[in-house]
């Protein structure tokens, strides 16, 4: 059965999180260098969304007809294989963007995007982003840069989503969120975007009692310390330790 496509601004309130256009697209660093002037085309033609957990943002093939930047929540990047079993390939969150170089290179999407959590993310036409990005030697050199980092951070999720177990997937989404999150505070790792234990659970491919289990878990053992959503890693080798 195929996944339902997410509606353009769906439910008005479904997360607490709805932002503006202009804060989504002024979180992604990636569009730093644009001028107020094209800042204001793209302003003019995005189209502010919303995707449910589990929601279908574009499928593997689809034409690249826009790229998204997500403004709440976060969105993951998956293979299907012939058996219809998914990999998931990149987790992206607030100020990330996704679909872009597809966009550029006129292609279509060789990856699917569904939404890992409920998210909010705005809608950058094609046609309207090619037009600064041509005219912007910056935003290209800015896009290069980006690249590498993000084909390392890719790569390190294929690798820590390759065990098959629970504990290991979920101090790999962890880690992951850290490593474009995380901020270091005295020793620790605080991860400075709001998740709950259902979004790790959605995010690691487990059930929301499982995740709880194993972060209530790791917080008895010392591990890790929630705050208001918050999450810090407080032992970073010994969680990691999971992974090797």
């Amino acid at each position: 059965m195929p996944l339902p496509v997410s509606r353009t601004i769906g439910k008005v309130g479904a997360t607490s999180g709805k932002p503006a256009k202009v804060q989504v697209l002024q979180s992604c660093s990636i569009l730093n260098p644009l001028t107020e002037q094209e800042e204001e085309v793209l302003l003019d033609a995005v189209i502010l969304a919303f995707a449910e957990r589990g929601e279908c943002i574009w499928r593997a093939g689809d034409p690249s007809e826009y790229m998204g930047i997500v403004g709440d929540g976060f969105v993951k990047m998956v293979k299907c294989s012939s058996n219809g079993q998914e990999s998931a390939m990149e987790l992206l969150g607030p100020g990330q963007c996704f679909g872009m170089m597809a966009a550029i290179e006129g292609r279509a999407f060789p990856l699917s995007a569904l939404a890992a959590t409920n998210c909010w993310y705005v809608k950058i036409p094609t046609h309207y982003f090619l037009t600064v990005y041509h005219s912007n030697n910056r935003l290209k050199d800015q896009i290069v840069r980006s690249i590498g980092p993000r084909l390392r951070r890719a790569h390190e999720m294929i690798s820590r989503f390759s065990s098959g177990k629970v504990d290991q997937r979920i101090a790999a989404v962890l880690f992951i969120l850290a490593d474009s999150f995380g901020v270091q505070k005295e020793g620790a790792v605080e991860i400075q975007v709001p998740l709950t234990r259902q979004d790790l659970g959605e995010m690691a491919g487990t059930t929301t009692e499982t995740s709880i289990r194993i972060l209530s878990r790791w917080q008895k053992e010392g591990l890790l310390k929630t705050d208001n959503r918050f999450m810090t890693i407080l032992n970073e080798r010994e969680l990691g330790r999971l992974l090797t």
